[in-house]
């Protein structure tokens, strides 16, 4: 265990050149802080059947969730489980697994999504797939979703003082995520705030979608900066991941202005650096709609202030 953990602290390494590191029960290894045998659990009265306990973890009490159950192919056994840690939008959460096989590194690329059937079976539990080389399938989990499933909280709860900007009314953006709950979550705010919004589940089919747009807008006459404000754009996403979208679009000088928000559970600071280097212009930890707002409202209204190439 620890061999491949060791393994697990090179993945930043990887940043950037549209790959990924994954585990074989389909947790992208980004997520994961560690991986343990299991602790003392203390169990929950009248707690969902998903949650186990909680689990106390060098003096952080963490809530320990069943993975198998919680996509309905559950009950796991105890016995023999192993625990992983993995951090989402800056809180832990402890996953049981059955157990840990090894890590898989492969392109984004050949991280596709899943058919219409798959992605609506369990609500969208499953947001990728990818076939190994010895040929076995592996169902990437939407861990979000799962939970998002766990513990819901009401619109009203979540957008408080989310309302109309007038600086933002009316302003458009394109949206890269292969999570339906966080592209809810964001077009939720957007509708708040009064933006216009278009969304894509993968960075190629946005990059498809940015170059069609600019295109267009070159035929009438104008450019990207007239139809559409801004990107808002996830890490971890098959095909092609945020980094390489943002790379791609800041490549092309007909976009190179255009701001770009990363929007990801991946809070990490060397991803946030590297979204830097790869010319994002600002970084947003899913899901804080207040700073979500906030950074539109600066980079958006600002970069509609300031000279753009080729205007």
């Amino acid at each position: 265990m620890a061999k491949w953990m060791a393994e697990i602290d090179q993945r930043t390494r990887l940043a950037g050149t549209n790959k990924m590191e994954l585990l074989m029960y389909g947790i992208n290894v980004f997520k994961i802080r560690e991986v343990m045998q299991m602790p003392r659990v203390t169990k929950i009265p009248d707690s969902d059947p998903r949650i186990l306990g909680l689990i106390n973890l060098r003096g952080e009490n963490i809530a320990l969730i069943d993975l198998a159950q919680s996509v309905g192919v559950g009950p796991m056994p105890l016995e023999g489980a192993k625990l992983i840690i993995a951090e989402y939008n800056d809180n832990k959460q402890g996953f049981l697994v059955g157990g840990v096989d090894r890590i898989i590194r492969m392109s984004w690329e050949r991280i596709k999504i899943p058919p219409p059937m798959v992605q609506s079976s369990r609500h969208g539990a499953v947001t990728a797939v990818t076939q190994l080389e010895d040929g076995r399938m592996v169902l990437i989990l939407d861990v979000e979703k799962v939970l998002a499933e766990l513990h819901p909280r009401a619109d009203d709860e979540v957008l408080i003082g989310i309302e109309m900007v007038k600086e933002l009314a009316g302003k458009r953006v394109l949206i890269a995520d292969d999570s339906i709950v966080a592209r809810k979550q964001i077009t939720k705010t957007l509708d708040r705030l009064g933006m216009k919004w278009e969304e894509t589940q993968t960075g190629k089919e946005a990059l498809i979608r940015l170059r069609q747009l600019t295109e267009a807008a070159e035929e009438a006459g104008q450019t990207i900066y007239d139809v559409l404000s801004g990107v808002i754009t996830d890490i971890e996403m098959p095909e092609m991941d945020g980094f390489s979208l943002t790379k791609h679009i800041r490549e092309d000088p007909r976009m190179q202005g255009l701001p770009i928000l990363m929007h990801s559970s991946l809070s990490g600071q060397c991803n946030i650096e590297k979204g830097k280097e790869m010319g994002v212009t600002d970084y947003v930890t899913k899901f804080q709609p207040t700073e979500l707002r906030d950074k539109l409202l600066k980079h958006l209204v600002q970069a509609q202030c300031d000279p753009v190439p080729g205007r």
